[in-house]
C-alpha cells in the first residue's frame, strides 16, 4: 500500500495549552496535515512579556515553522552582545560578540515571549484553516486514557458570566504544554553603553538586564536572597535592588516599570514524558531558572522534536515506538545538560565572588579563548549545540 492510500495510525490530538510550546507544535504539525484541537483555560493569549532572548537551536525550528521572517520584523535591528557585569562598580568583566553573526540567518532571535505568541497565534489562524482548533475558556482538568484512546475532562467558561459546562473530549493522545520578571524603560542603558544583554554578577543583586525588543524597554529579572516575605514585601524591596543594578544607580522616579511577575526559581523534571498516550513537552515537563535562556529554547526544541516524531509516525515514515524515543531523548537531554548548565549559569552570577570569578569560572576561561580568534567565536555561537536532537535519522529509508 503507498503512502497516498494507507490509512494514518492516529486522527486526533488534542494539545493542552495555547502557549508558545502549544501552538507551535500545532504549525508544525498542520504543515504536514495532521490535525489538532488546542486547549486553553484563559480566555485569551498569555502576553506577558516572560523569556526575551532564544538561542540559535530554537530560531532553526522557527525557521521551520514558517515564523521566523515575522518574528525578526518584529524585534530590534541589531543586538550586538551579551556580557557579565560586577554589580559593586558596573565593570564589564567579559563579553560574547555577537556582531560576528549578526547577518547570519540562524543567528538567535530577540522578541518577548508574549509579541512571539501573538505572531504563532496569527499563523495558526492563517496557515492551520481546517487542522488547527484553538480553543479558549476551556480548562482541562482531568486527562484519562485506555489501551485505544485518551480523553480530557474540561469545563467549559460560558462567556462572561461565571458558569461552566463539563464535557470530555476524545483523543488519539494528548500533549500536555501547559506550563514567570520586571521590565523596566530607562534610557541611562544608551549612556551608559550597556550592552544588548547583561549577567550581572552579585551574591545579593544578582540577574539579567536585557532588551526585550522594540521600544526601548528592557527586561530586568533579579533574584531576592531574603525568603519567606509576601509578595508585596518582596516588591517594596525592588527599588533597592534596581538602584544596585542599574547604570548610574537611579532612584525609583528615573525610571518606569512597565510589566512585574514574581515567581520562584527552581528546576526540576517529571519521572516520564510519555505515559501511554499522554505526552509532555516544554514546561509541562521540566522547568529551570531563567540564567541562560534555557527554559523556551528547551521547549522549543522538545516541540520541535515531538512535531517530527508525530510526522514520522502519520505518515508511516517510523513506527509508534518514536514516541517513546522521544520521551527517552528529551527527558535525558535535560537531565545530563539543560539542568547542570542553567544552574551553573545561576552559580555564577549568585554565588561566585564578582572579583575572581574572571580567573576562577571555567567558562569564562574559555570565552577569554574564543575573544582571541573571530573564526573560532563564530564556530562556537553557530555550531549545532548538544540539546539538539534529528529525531528524522530514526526514519525508514
Amino acid at each position: 500500500m503507498d503512502s497516498l492510500s494507507r490509512k494514518p495510525p492516529f486522527s486526533k490530538i488534542i494539545i493542552v495549552g495555547a502557549g508558545p510550546s502549544g501552538l507551535l507544535l500545532a504549525l508544525l504539525l498542520a504543515q504536514r496535515n495532521i490535525p489538532t484541537i488546542v486547549l486553553e483555560s484563559w480566555a485569551h493569549l498569555d502576553t506577558r512579556l516572560r523569556a526575551t532572548q532564544y538561542g540559535v537551536p530554537a530560531t532553526r525550528v522557527f525557521r521551520r515553522a514558517g515564523v521566523l521572517e515575522d518574528i525578526r520584523e518584529a524585534s530590534i535591528a541589531k543586538f550586538p552582545s551579551i556580557c557579565w557585569r560586577r554589580v559593586a562598580d558596573g565593570e564589564k568583566l567579559i563579553s560574547l560578540d555577537l556582531s560576528l553573526v549578526e547577518d547570519h540567518p540562524d543567528r538567535m532571535t530577540i522578541l518577548p515571549l508574549g509579541e512571539i505568541i501573538k505572531i504563532l497565534y496569527r499563523h495558526c489562524l492563517e496557515k492551520g484553516r481546517g487542522l488547527i482548533n484553538v480553543r479558549f475558556n476551556h480548562e482541562v482538568t482531568n486527562v484519562g486514557q485506555n489501551g485505544n484512546t485518551a480523553w480530557v475532562d474540561v469545563n467549559i467558561k460560558n462567556g462572561e458570566d461565571t458558569t461552566t459546562t463539563a464535557a470530555r473530549l476524545d483523543a488519539d493522545y494528548v500533549i500536555g504544554c501547559d506550563g514567570a520578571s520586571s521590565t523596566v524603560y530607562y534610557d541611562g542603558f544608551e549612556k551608559y553603553k550597556w550592552d544588548g544583554g547583561n549577567y550581572m554578577i552579585d551574591p545579593e543583586h544578582w540577574g539579567l538586564i536585557a532588551r526585550r525588543g522594540k521600544g526601548g524597554l528592557w527586561r530586568v529579572t533579579y533574584g531576592d536572597p531574603v525568603m519567606g516575605l509576601s509578595d508585596e514585601e518582596y516588591l517594596e524591596r525592588r527599588p533597592e535592588h534596581l538602584k544596585a543594578m542599574l547604570p548610574g544607580s537611579p532612584e525609583l522616579e528615573q525610571y518606569r516599570i512597565e510589566h512585574t511577575n514574581l515567581y520562584n526559581i527552581h528546576n526540576r523534571c517529571v519521572d516520564q514524558f510519555k505515559v501511554g498516550r499522554v505526552i509532555l513537552a516544554g514546561d509541562a515537563a521540566h522547568i529551570n531558572n531563567p540564567m541562560g535562556g534555557y527554559g523556551c529554547m528547551t521547549a522549543v526544541l522538545d516541540v520541535g522534536g515531538l512535531a517530527d516524531c508525530f510526522i514520522g509516525y502519520f505518515h508511516g515514515l517510523a513506527g509508534e515506538e518514536i514516541l517513546d524515543l522521544y520521551a527517552d531523548v528529551r527527558r535525558d537531554i535535560f537531565l545530563r545538560y539543560v539542568d547542570p548548565r542553567s544552574m551553573k549559569n545561576l552559580n555564577r552570577v549568585a554565588t561566585s565572588d564578582p572579583h575572581t570569578v574572571l580567573e576562577t569560572d571555567k567558562f569564562f576561561g574559555i570565552l577569554q579563548d574564543l575573544n582571541k580568534d573571530d573564526e573560532a567565536m563564530r564556530e562556537f555561537l553557530l555550531k549545532v549545540s548538544s540539546i539538539e536532537y534529528d529525531f528524522t535519522q530514526h526514519y525508514k529509508r
